[in-house]
């Protein structure tokens, strides 16, 4: 069996938080033992791959998020495969695009967020997925079967989904943490942070300033880069890496995505997260196939293995995201699965909308804002 390598861009930690290694199911390893075809090579028609009947190289090349996996996932897949894996990291969506874009990547599985699957789409970077070579995909709420950013997961399987809130030490802040009037707070001065995500960073100047987070307004998302250069005199960074600060206690104050304040919380009983009065953002990090993935079956088996209900348990209790598997739902931390911060009641959801598909133009507003408050 191959030996399994795990390449990381970045010099961080492994997760923090273990878990109990998991076996999959002997149904899954009579799925494995079939050849599965390789998806399409281009947007065309997926009953393309159904015409090729030939194994890929037991390769797959994964590019994941930092600290967003179970300790037992990869090894797991590949006991079950004899697949090898290359694992790298990067930190921000522009980064991944970025280099997914250049077509010289290589790489198998890509997680992007929702709004940025539409970039990709227009891009043409992509390709269907087969779902005859995901039989899990039956395990999915319908709440992702259905959501606008690809309906009936033409394109994309939903990894985990969260919020975008508030994390802090409760020990060292110095008052409630209930919204965004928290970075006025004496202890947050020098160490805060906002996250360095364009649409997440400038939804934060938005909503304090009481304007949609979604708005393709001018005026409204300048404003919201004006005040963002404001607040930025009191920030330490702009950073999405907040879980090590925030456990080490170098930043008190961050807004982050929950998982990371779960994590950190895992590592530190003195973190606390909380959705801010202002509203937030809910967002949903997917598993894509880029068009040029040079062993797309292998992709395919690993969405599905990673759909299994055990497999789906494992990783939502490690990365403390909100898990879109229906049948992992029986075997999640029971403390987890009844957390309003992690699962928030429907009335709160109504103020944490998914981040839309605003259109190029909108979307180069943002971008401008964003350059606006990274170089001003």
């Amino acid at each position: 069996m191959a030996e399994l390598r795990i390449a990381r861009l970045w010099d961080t930690d492994s997760p923090r938080v273990t878990r109990r290694a998991m076996l999959g199911s002997m149904a899954y390893f009579a799925l494995a033992a079939c050849a599965v075809g390789p998806a399409p090579t281009s947007s065309g028609d997926v009953n393309a791959a159904k015409a090729v009947n030939l194994r890929d190289e037991p390769k797959l090349n994964f590019y994941n998020w930092t600290d967003y996996i179970a300790p037992e996932t990869l090894p797991g897949f590949q006991t079950v495969t004899g697949i090898e894996v290359t694992y790298d990291n990067f930190s921000t969506n522009d980064e991944m695009e970025a280099k997914i874009a250049s077509g010289q990547a290589g790489y198998d599985l890509v997680v992007p967020s929702d709004n940025f699957l539409r970039r990709f789409l227009r891009s043409g970077l992509l390709q269907p997925l087969d779902h005859d070579a995901i039989p899990n995909l039956a395990n999915l709420e319908q709440r992702f079967v259905e959501a606008d950013y690809d309906p009936g997961n033409k394109y994309s399987v939903p990894w985990a989904w969260g919020t975008t809130g508030l994390a802090y030490s409760k020990s060292q802040i110095g008052g409630d943490v209930t919204g965004f009037d928290a970075y006025d707070l004496p202890n947050a001065e020098s160490r805060s942070s906002i996250l360095d995500e364009a649409r997440d960073g400038l939804a934060l100047g938005l909503l304090k300033l009481g304007h949609d987070p979604n708005t393709t307004d001018a005026k409204q998302i300048d404003d919201a880069a004006n005040f963002l250069l404001s607040l930025k005199k009191k920030l330490g960074q702009i950073t999405s890496d907040v879980i090590e600060p925030l456990t080490s206690g170098q930043v008190r104050l961050a807004q982050a995505y929950s998982g990371d304040a779960f994590q950190a919380k895992a590592a530190n009983d003195d973190i606390g997260y909380a959705i801010p009065e202002e509203g937030g953002l809910s967002y949903v990090d997917l598993l894509v196939i880029p068009k040029d993935a040079p062993h797309a079956g292998n992709a395919h088996r690993f969405i599905d293995y990673v759909l299994g209900a055990d497999t789906g348990a494992a990783l939502s209790n490690a990365v403390r995201y909100g898990s879109p598997n229906a049948a992992a739902k029986p075997l999640i931390d029971k403390d987890l699965l009844n957390d309003p911060v992690v699962y928030p009641p429907e009335e709160q959801l109504e103020k944490l909308p998914f981040t839309k598909d605003l259109g190029g133009a909108a979307e180069a507003l943002y971008a401008d804002a964003w350059t606006k408050v990274k170089t001003g």
